[in-house]
């Protein structure tokens, strides 16, 4: 509260009394004021990620099966077995490169024969169902996030396979690191 000063003369006295007299009438008061912000950043999240940064297994391509004298074409889409969850805010500019796997030879993914073996089927990725933009190998794709709103992102990669006949049955596999950047 604030204070003031009163002077009385006591009765019968000459020397004045001074007294310290409180009163709630008279107050000041003080304001000041401080800003308040938040900045959201365009972004993704990675739910699901392990020891630095390893997100393990984000899905698979199956080409199937054909006998191994088939000359046939095979295609594929990522089939989404994700172990993370990707979620990207609007607007936000998403990059994928892909390696060349563990059989890569002379610019081009291969699929091996297990047990040793260097038997080998060539297999090409893509961006696009229509299998009219190719995935380089390294090659920085950019995937456009399309929802006004986060939701889960599935990675565009589309798989063929010419079999080239006379191969040798069985299982034949490989095994890509997809990287992403945003």
């Amino acid at each position: 509260m604030p204070a003031r000063l009163c002077w009385m003369k006591p009765l019968g006295g000459i020397l004045p009394l001074l007294t310290l007299c409180l009163s709630d009438t008279v107050r000041a008061e003080t304001s000041a004021n401080f800003q308040v912000s938040a900045v959201i950043e365009a972004g993704c999240s990675v739910d699901g990620l392990g020891l630095a940064g390893n997100a393990g297994t984000i899905g698979a391509l199956d080409f199937g099966e054909d006998s191994g004298l088939s000359t046939a074409t095979h295609t594929a889409g990522l089939i989404g077995n994700q172990v993370i969850t990707l979620r990207c805010t609007p607007g936000v500019t998403l990059t994928m490169a892909i390696d060349g796997g563990q059989h890569e030879a002379g610019g081009i993914r291969n699929l091996q024969l297990g047990g040793g073996t260097e038997d080998r089927l060539q297999y090409r990725l893509y961006a696009d169902a229509g299998f009219n933009q190719e995935i380089d190998i390294g090659q920085s794709r950019s995937i456009t996030i399309t929802s006004a709103v986060m939701n889960d992102v599935e990675l565009p990669v589309f798989g063929r396979l010419v079999l080239p006949g006379a191969r040798v049955p069985g299982v034949y596999t490989d095994t890509l690191i997809v990287t992403l950047d945003w």
